[in-house]
């Protein structure tokens, strides 16, 4: 029975790698830190910011990574370059010693990061989450409070842009991106409150807010002045993304039905795009410019949190565990995207993980022809033995979760399989994750 079990692990792990690595190649990473900044200038010339300080540069398309000394220990948050020399980050200042500052460290260089210098936001107790620039003079930053700042003087001095105070002022900034140096939008909110979604037309001296949906929106993209496209989502319903076509007096909400929650996006062209999900080991992909979206899966399952396209050819993705993944260019060509094709069944990695005593695990049933299927989901321990059945009953296409209460578990490792059996096609499919309890 252990055997049997084991081999079915192995089986699944091979064929979800050989299906994810189609499209993402994993690079060699010289980190095992939580990689959540990524930067590309061009093709050859990018910078990767995590935790515990981590700043890593290529200069040969990611061939090879090299450290750089950031000067800070707490987490890199934000990376962006203006060119292959000048360059900016973010980092929280969270200190127990003397003098215990708090606040936000803006880095810069000016050599490609060989050196970087920092120094302590003036505006203590502001916790910026994300920096960019249209050129050498004029940037942004948002972060906690709803605030905004913009520099007309390459960060030499930061002002505070006006932001009205309608019903969302306090939630907090997460994304800035800027079509020109006048017109710009940002984005955030917080969960199970709003989505919302900042714009300003002089250059972030005034913004003007908008609530945009229910959950916050962690990333936007700018297709032209007119079509603005943003994803977000929570924990509980899972991602959603908005849009608009009047150049933000209007917005509509949509929500996925994917567990999950869309923290970065990115366009390869100007129809395909791509949405790291955190929390779980997926993409979301459109072909259609973001009207419609498929789910594949990660290599080594890995969970992303930042992503970039510097052209066609050349994107990366970024997340836990220092995991470095590169966009797979000999793909490019392939007409349709037939690998993009969604699986019938997918079954999420729980959250949280781990857990004590309770964590949800999500599924998704896409069968063909619409047919209803027969799904069988158990819980085993590490031995191979089941230890308790889920669910045993036909269901028709579509997302479902259950809360999982181990309060009668010992801690440790646990596996739960889903077990689908088609209606028509007689096709049977298992899947299984790992889940750790810990009290």
């Amino acid at each position: 029975m252990l055997k049997i079990f084991i081999n079915i692990l192995l089986l699944l792990w091979v064929q979800t790698s050989i299906n994810a690595q189609q499209y993402w190649l994993t690079q060699s990473s010289p980190t095992h830190n939580n990689l959540r900044a990524c930067f590309f200038t061009d093709s050859l010339h990018g910078w990767i910011g995590g935790d515990s300080g981590v700043i890593l540069k290529t200069t040969n398309n990611g061939k090879t990574w090299n450290f750089q000394n950031s000067g800070v220990r707490n987490g890199i948050l934000s990376v962006f370059f203006v060119n292959q020399r000048k360059g900016y980050a973010l980092s929280w200042e969270i200190d127990n010693v003397p003098p215990n500052y708090y606040g936000t460290r803006i880095l810069s260089t000016i050599d490609g990061g060989n050196s970087w210098s920092n120094y302590l936001f003036s505006d203590t107790n502001e916790f910026l989450n994300t920096i960019t620039f249209t050129d050498s003079l004029n940037g942004w930053m948002g972060g906690s409070g709803g605030k905004i700042f913009y520099t007309t003087n390459a960060g030499g001095q930061w002002t505070q842009g006006v932001v009205d105070s309608g019903q969302v002022l306090g939630f907090p900034v997460q994304a800035i991106s800027f079509s020109d140096t006048q017109n710009g939008y940002a984005s955030g909110g917080a969960f199970d409150i709003a989505g919302v979604v900042w714009k300003t037309s002089n250059g972030g001296a005034t913004w003007r807010t908008r609530i945009v949906g229910p959950e916050p929106v962690n990333d936007l993209h700018i297709f032209d002045p007119l079509n603005i496209i943003g994803v977000g989502g929570d924990f509980e319903f899972g991602s959603s993304y908005v849009k608009t076509q009047d150049g933000g007096s209007g917005w509509n909400y949509t929500e996925l039905g994917i567990f999950g929650i869309a923290n970065s996006i990115a366009f390869r062209t100007n129809s395909e795009a791509w949405v790291s999900l955190g929390i779980i080991d997926s993409f979301l992909v459109s072909t259609n410019s973001g009207i419609t979206w498929r789910l594949t899966g990660t290599p080594g399952n890995a969970r992303l949190y930042k992503m970039i396209f510097v052209d066609d050819k050349h994107g990366w993705a970024v997340g836990n565990n220092g995991v470095i993944l590169k966009f797979n260019s000999e793909l490019i060509g392939i007409s349709e995207h037939k690998e993009f094709l969604p699986e019938s069944v997918i079954l999420y990695q729980n959250y949280p993980n781990p857990f004590n005593p309770k964590t949800i695990i999500h599924y998704r049933l896409s069968p063909d022809r619409g047919e209803i299927i027969g799904v069988k989901l158990y819980l085993y321990d590490i031995l191979g033995k089941m230890v308790m059945s889920l669910i045993d009953q036909k269901q028709n296409a579509g997302s479902y979760h259950i809360n999982l209460d181990a309060t009668n578990l010992q801690s440790g490792i646990y596996y739960y399989q889903l077990v689908t059996s088609g209606q028509f096609s007689n096709s049977i499919s298992i899947l299984t994750k790992k889940m750790v309890v810990l009290k």
